[in-house]
């Protein structure tokens, strides 16, 4: 018999409970690091997010992310997106699951519930960015958007810089206002929240700005251009939609830009101002040659952060590992093995 096992949200927080959310975020981040600089398409292959995007009954999407490592897993992530959720169901923008493959023979491994999972890896993806292109001395934080995607940026950020105080900025005040209250315990920086009237200034007065809202498609973006802090650091995070940007373009000019995943980022990330020729390295490449990209951190960088396959994959092998060690998730015979592989009918033969 052979089954799968189902990490739903009791499992996830077992996982969490026992290992500590600080540590698991580290060793995600080290995971991450080693599969960036360790990354060649001879050993991974992820193809670009595609899915239904639809506006009735209202705005949103459903995609699959698929990723392989090569003779080993596959996964499969399904990600809907609605950013009218919080306000009018009380629930996430996004919601995502991710199934783990075995490439043997094909076996469905693992299901995840990956809305955590999804912003858990993005946060340590930025992390990534962070670690590479922005200074070791950076102390100031800015954010625009307090949603649930900030926090992890702020948790992220933080596990790779010294941060003792957070700028924020949410067109909702009321989402603002409880942002500090949703930050983990290791989390010490000071958090100020800012005004409209305060939010170009970011530019100056923070070292790395986090830009993760669900800004509408077609709108002029939420970070404008203007004078900068030098060696400032942008993780662009919320732009994952075609004609949905946060970064003025002007501001994109002016930086080395970063993708993740350039295919994904041209068709819906702050790229898709820009062509491939106007792009820096991608995400393995700074891991990979970081020592000598070192001077990056004296330029003006954004991270274009879309949300890549493979990171969803290293991110559900973590815990699907974890939730093993622990003997936590539900064990489901999903895809029973028949004595006799020619005959369909025989599982369900009474």
């Amino acid at each position: 018999m052979s089954t799968a096992r189902v990490l739903d949200l009791k499992a996830l927080s077992a996982v969490v409970a026992d290992a500590g959310l600080d540590h698991l975020l580290d060793e995600l981040i080290e995971r991450l690091f080693a599969a960036f600089r360790d990354h060649h398409r001879d050993h991974v292959t992820t193809l670009a997010r595609a899915g239904f995007q639809y506006d009735k009954p209202d705005f949103g999407l459903v995609e699959w992310m698929p990723a392989m490592t090569n003779g080993h897993r596959v996964s499969i992530k399904t990600v809907a997106y609605h950013p009218s959720n919080p306000v009018e169901r009380r629930q996430p923008s996004v919601l995502a699951t991710t199934s783990l493959y075995d490439t043997v023979d094909g076996r469905l491994l693992a299901i995840c519930e990956s809305t955590f999972l999804t912003a858990f890896r993005t946060g340590a993806a930025s992390a990534v960015a962070t670690d590479v292109l922005a200074g070791q001395s950076s102390r100031v934080l800015g954010v625009i958007g307090c949603g649930a995607q900030t926090v992890a940026q702020i948790h992220g950020v933080s596990r790779v810089r010294p941060i003792d105080q957070v700028l924020a900025y949410d067109t909702n005040p009321d989402v603002a206002a409880t942002l500090v209250d949703r930050l983990p315990q290791s989390v010490t920086a000071e958090v100020r929240v800012i005004g409209p009237d305060e939010v170009a200034a970011i530019l100056t007065d923070a070292d790395i700005v986090c830009t993760a809202t669900s800004n509408e498609v077609g709108s002029p973006p939420v970070l404008r251009s203007g004078p900068t802090r030098p060696g400032l650091h942008v993780n662009a995070v919320g732009s994952d939609f075609p004609g949905k940007i946060e970064v003025d373009i002007d501001l994109l000019r002016r930086a080395v830009v970063c993708p993740d995943f350039a295919e994904q980022c041209l068709v819906e990330g702050e790229a898709q101002q820009l062509t491939l020729a106007d792009l820096g390295p991608d995400l393995p490449r700074l891991v990979a040659d970081r020592h000598r990209l070192e001077s990056l951190r004296d330029e003006l960088t954004v991270f274009d952060s879309t949300g890549w396959a493979f990171e969803d994959l290293i991110a559900a092998e973590l815990f699907t590992e974890h939730a093993e060690r622990l003997g936590v998730g539900t064990e489901v015979d999903l895809q029973p093995t028949p004595t006799d592989p020619y005959d369909p009918y025989e599982s369900v033969r009474s």
